[in-house]
């Protein structure tokens, strides 16, 4: 019976996992996970801190629920040591009893994510500072919430811009710092400065361009954070730093693993690392941009999920592509959608690509429809080809339909004269006669025929 080893227990690594299994029931698959938790939604942290829902109900499986369900054996509280490829061996820790194990492969999955990028400024090791990357981490932080009414934090990524809300939601006082000139970046200034005005209309304190100097303490614990900007210290109980992740790859590099140029783990389309036998997948694999045509990151579970599919595929010897990906994300800002997909100006520019952009105020359906709602959208096109390239949307309507049209016209290599007539459907209780997509497309052509 052949081994399938995998090693993290959340999206790419059980992903991989069942489908590897339910190719071929044959295999003997194993997952190990060095935390106490696994199939857990990272995505829903900040609603379990805001107490919309339970712990329990970001939990899909137990190990043990998982293990009857799907035939496959998780080993939890077990931190993999070392990966000997010569061997076809794993030599690991349990974290819980200090027991040494070794596990055999004949084929071994790394999906062992990200950890965080801390900023290079004193301070950062003080009590009540904290990282969100895991199960663990979200219920320290709750704990710390208890008895706090101040919190900051630091980065206005899409952690923090969550994270804004979900605290101010339980009444605490929430300062959002941002070394950049606006929110969100990825996004246009133009439509970040839609979501400031968001913030600021429930009561979040920005500071942007932030320069964070320092978090200032006594006796061990965080009392405030000292910025360029500001004078003296701004008190704070709480600290949540969302100043970035990096791909967890040393467990790969050690064992002679290649390292792509993003820091991720180098893969093929097939999700083959170089040393045979091994394949990597999630955050802390490298993935293919389908814009750039060249490898990128992209920390999102969607992602993470189908390259783990695509993963389990090939361990089960069947051969299938993963195709890329184009970032597409969309979060809620208090009333607000914001969406993203594609290439942002900014990305465009680092990429030498003259566009054209447009951004246009519409309504998400007929206007005199009692639900009607306001939309922003922005598109980004080749100034030449006049393909589209990049699409924003934030508003409060239904911006994640747009965003998924623009993901498709994007991926599909669409010019934006054939995004214009796009048959996409109406009825004024769901959507316009022009949608606001449409009128978009329409005034980028108008600037590209100039």
């Amino acid at each position: 019976m052949e081994q399938i080893l995998i090693i993290g227990g959340n999206a790419a690594g059980l992903a991989a996992a069942s489908r590897a299994k339910r190719i071929d029931p044959r295999l003997n698959v194993t997952v190990l996970e060095k935390g106490p938790h696994i199939s857990y939604s990272t995505c829903g942290i900040p609603y379990y801190l805001a107490k919309m829902v339970s712990a329990a109900d970001l939990i899909a499986y137990t190990p043990e629920s998982f293990e009857k369900e799907r035939g496959i054996k998780v080993h939890n509280y077990t931190r993999v040591d070392e990966i000997s490829p010569s061997r076809k061996r794993v030599m690991a820790t349990r974290t819980d009893t200090g027991e040494r194990a070794e596990f055999s492969y004949e084929r071994l999955l790394i999906a062992t994510g990200v950890r965080p990028k801390l900023p290079g400024i004193p301070g950062t090791d003080l009590k009540n500072v904290f990282t969100i990357i895991d199960l663990q981490d979200a219920f320290h932080f709750n704990e710390a919430l208890q008895n706090s009414t101040r919190v900051a934090i630091i980065g206005a990524g899409y952690v923090g811009l969550e994270m804004a809300e979900c605290l101010q939601t339980l009444g605490k006082t929430v300062h959002l710092y941002e070394r950049e000139p606006h929110v969100l970046p990825g996004m246009d200034a133009d439509m970040a400065q839609i979501i400031e005005y968001e913030l600021q209309r429930f009561g979040i304190r920005l500071s942007l361009s932030a320069n964070v100097l320092a978090l200032a303490g006594f006796e061990g614990h965080v009392t405030g954070v000292k910025a360029a900007s500001g004078l003296g210290i701004d008190p704070a109980e709480v600290v949540l730093l969302d100043t970035g992740v990096v791909p967890n790859v040393d467990l790969a590099r050690e064992a002679g693993i290649q390292i792509g140029l993003t820091g991720g783990i180098s893969v093929n389309a097939y999700m083959e690392t170089n040393v045979p036998g091994i394949f990597a997948a999630g955050n802390c694999a490298e993935t293919l941009c389908a814009i750039r045509k060249r490898p990128v990151l992209h920390y999102i579970g969607t992602v993470a999920a189908k390259q783990g599919r695509v993963a389990g595929d090939n361990m089960a010897a069947r051969r299938t592509k993963f195709y890329g990906a184009i970032g597409t994300t969309v979060l809620k800002v208090f009333d607000l959608a914001v969406a993203r997909t594609g290439l942002c100006s900014d990305d465009a520019a680092a990429e030498s690509i003259p566009v054209v952009s447009a951004r246009i105020e519409a309504w998400d359906r007929a206007a005199y429809y009692p639900t009607a709602r306001k939309l922003w959208v922005k598109l980004i096109a080749e100034r030449e080809s006049r393909k589209l390239v990049g699409a924003q949307v934030a508003g409060y309507g239904d911006a994640s339909k747009r965003i998924d049209v623009a993901c498709a016209a994007i991926t599909s290599g669409m010019r934006v004269d054939e995004l214009v007539q796009l048959d996409l459907a109406y009825s004024p209780p769901y959507g316009n006669l022009w949608d606001p997509l449409l009128i978009a497309a329409q005034a980028v052509l108008r600037k590209t025929s100039m």
